[in-house]
């Protein structure tokens, strides 16, 4: 699901995947960006996943407003000649890069739970208790904890809410019988953001190669087409900053 604004609304998460899990999928995955929530669900499920968050927001009904596929057609007919056209194609199939910002966040916390049931609901469960408690999520990372049948899912949260996100994780900790919840405090978002990271993997390599250089442990990862993400301990911000600033400077100049 991709839209604007999604950084200041609490139940986006929630609506997909409380669709997703009325349709029946299960998410295997869960990665989030600043205007962008991706579930990695199974590929016979696809069109089915796909139909249900497009009902689940109506985004299956035409806006007032929208062009059919008739007039798209014949604007860009009489506004395109071979040359642009050539340009354009060459453009999407060899993405440039260009990167817009390095930027780390204010301090935050990391809740984590531990032996989350692996079937479809779960997540929808999750993230409506935490909406119901108000807690406005930022990162949402889900991945495989090393137990069959079990998954882990962090978050992250502004650090004002680090108490109260705790007591909501152990509340639904017992509540669906997972096996532990923890939280932690003192953390920051270290943000790679650009146009063409999709297609230049380097941009992940200097991160994470810098963040190793400069000794300071990565704690949560996640990505976009826009974003590379990382979660390092508040007291290495500033070092984290100066050593990604000076990397990526250094690689842009010799043209890496």
């Amino acid at each position: 699901v991709v839209g604007s604004g999604m950084a200041t609304q609490t139940n986006v998460a929630s609506r997909m995947f409380r669709a997703l899990a009325d349709a029946g999928v299960n998410i295997q995955m869960i990665t989030t960006g600043e205007i962008k929530i991706s579930a990695l669900v199974s590929r016979d499920q696809a069109e089915l996943a796909l139909r249900a968050v497009h009902q689940a927001f109506t985004l299956d009904k035409a806006p007032a407003d929208a062009k059919t596929w008739t007039q798209i057609r014949a604007e860009r007919a009489q506004a395109a000649d071979v040359q642009s056209v050539v340009a354009r194609l060459r453009a999407d199939a060899l993405e440039g890069l260009t990167l817009t910002g390095i930027s780390v966040s204010g301090t935050q916390a990391r809740v984590t739970l531990h032996g989350v049931p692996d079937h479809p609901g779960i997540a929808a469960d999750v993230f409506e208790e935490i909406g119901r408690a108000g807690i406005l999520v930022d990162m949402i990372v889900q991945g495989f904890d090393g137990l069959e049948g079990s998954t882990s899912i962090s978050f992250t949260t502004d650090e004002a809410n680090l108490a109260r996100g705790l007591r909501v994780a152990q509340d639904i900790c017992t509540k669906f019988h997972m096996r532990s919840a923890h939280a932690a405090g003192g953390i920051v978002k270290v943000t790679v953001s650009g146009i063409g990271l999709r297609s230049h993997t380097q941009v992940a390599e200097i991160l994470f190669k810098t963040l190793a250089d400069a000794k300071i442990n990565i704690q949560m990862i996640n990505t976009s087409e826009l974003q590379v993400n990382t979660v390092i301990d508040a007291a290495h911000a500033e070092t984290a900053h100066q050593w990604i600033v000076s990397a990526f400077t250094q690689s842009l100049d010799s043209g890496h």
